[in-house]
């Protein structure tokens, strides 16, 4: 047992050094995703400049100001001669009225509008949240990985010089030492894509949270999600929390008011004029008032198409509506049996496939070293135990990011996941 022992000690060592380092805290990379990441900060100004453009949706068009003069004949300037009555300036001012309820419902569209914005920035918000967390899990997974394979190594390392020295003393073969060579570097080979790997985690986990430099330090284990609700009950809060779906609902509410709007466009405006004309002349001035609005005559090649596109707009709104819908469902049910599996699968492992693993790999080591055991069912041994732990933690992720993704379905109420502002 003297292989084990020292493998162990070493693994040890290696779990010990890496717990030194700072562990790198999930809230925290949240928060400064949160106030760093640039597509949220540009949503945040989305939702700002669409606030605004609310009262201008809602305000009367600007009054018009004409000022002009009036000549009498074209041979001569008559401004000023008392004998041309006609000659006189003009002050004229207008305003524009909509046809009643067209300023209501276009502050409507605004406001709807408005409203979409500050979902799909919520909506990013849970994104952001879910994405960090996965990476997490997956830094988690190859962090532990890593160290599996520095134990397999380790191991492979040992018994490579147990193989040279069996060689040396005419007890074994260089066919054994060469086998212990290519399965430690294939396990090199394993832990520099895992590396490599890591490296691309840590650059997009720097590129959500808004860093400019990679994260850096040790990844801790995440508590492990309950799934203790059925796949109609998830439904049923997805289909009543989903920003995605809330966000489908205000469009079409935006398109309703789209179409009331063409429709209002089918009745005229009116426009009130008022003027003052002061004369040069003993004549007395005058003074105008009117009303202008415009005649709906191509109504059906302008005014009723306008509409009919817009109805069709929103009944296709309607349909990706339903569509997502059913969608929703298919989506919960297909994360919920995810998870399940991921779950049962765990569970063998955990039920003593594992631990039996672990056994007959220091079985395996322990009949080597006695000359009673063959190399090649050493190094299945060895390679057995460090894939069923590393299969183990691809599974416990797997899980928590079905599960988190059922969150970001359910808007966050699955499990209580608080948006900040």
């Amino acid at each position: 047992m003297k292989l084990t022992a020292i493998a162990v000690t070493a693994a040890l060592i290696l779990t010990g050094l890496s717990a030194s380092a700072d562990t790198v805290d999930i809230d925290s990379l949240i928060t400064k995703a949160f106030s760093g990441n640039t597509r949220l900060e540009s949503m945040k100004y989305d939702v700002r400049a669409s606030k605004s453009l609310e009262s201008v949706a809602g305000s009367l068009p600007d009054p018009m100001v004409s000022l002009g003069y009036i000549n009498e004949g074209t041979d001569r300037i008559t401004i000023g001669d008392e004998t041309a009555g006609m000659t006189r300036f003009t002050v004229m001012f207008s305003q524009m009225f909509p046809f009643p309820g067209k300023l209501k419902t276009q502050t409507e569209q605004a406001g709807f509008r408005t409203k979409t914005a500050e979902i799909n920035r919520q909506n990013e918000k849970l994104s952001i949240i879910y994405n960090i967390k996965a990476l997490y899990l997956d830094l988690y997974r190859i962090q532990e990985s890593e160290r599996l394979l520095d134990t397999k190594i380790g191991f492979l390392g040992l018994l490579e010089s147990a193989a040279e020295a069996r060689f040396r003393s005419a007890q074994g073969s260089s066919a054994e030492v060469l086998m212990f060579q290519r399965e430690k570097y294939m396990a090199f080979e394993a832990k520099e894509m895992l590396e490599e790997q890591e490296r691309m985690l840590k650059t997009s986990l720097a590129h959500i949270t808004g860093q400019d430099s990679d994260v850096f330090g040790e990844f801790a284990r995440l508590p492990e999600l309950p799934l203790d609700k059925s796949i109609s009950e998830i439904y049923i809060l997805a289909r009543n929390n989903s920003f995605t779906v809330k966000a489908m609902e205000s469009e079409v509410r935006e398109m309703e008011a789209e179409v009331r709007m063409k429709e209002l466009e089918m009745y005229p405006d009116f426009t009130i004029s008022a003027g003052y004309e002061p004369r040069f002349s003993e004549m007395d001035d005058v003074w105008t008032v009117g009303v202008s609005f415009n005649l709906p005559l191509y109504y059906k090649t302008k005014q009723k198409p306008a509409a009919d596109s817009a109805r069709a707009k929103k009944f296709k709104a309607d349909t990706l509506l339903a569509d997502m819908r059913h969608e929703l469902r298919s989506m919960v049910t297909e994360f919920v049996a995810s998870a399940e599996a991921a779950e049962r699968i765990m569970e063998i492992y955990r039920g003593g496939v594992i631990e039996r693993s672990r056994l007959l790999r220091d079985s395996a080591l322990a009949g080597y070293r006695q000359g009673m055991m063959p190399a090649s069912e050493v190094i299945t041994a060895v390679s057995t135990s460090v894939d069923y732990e590393m299969k183990y933690l691809e599974q416990s992720a797997l899980r928590q990011k079905k599960l988190s993704a059922l969150n970001t379905l359910t808007g966050g109420t699955l499990y209580g996941t608080q948006i900040p502002e």
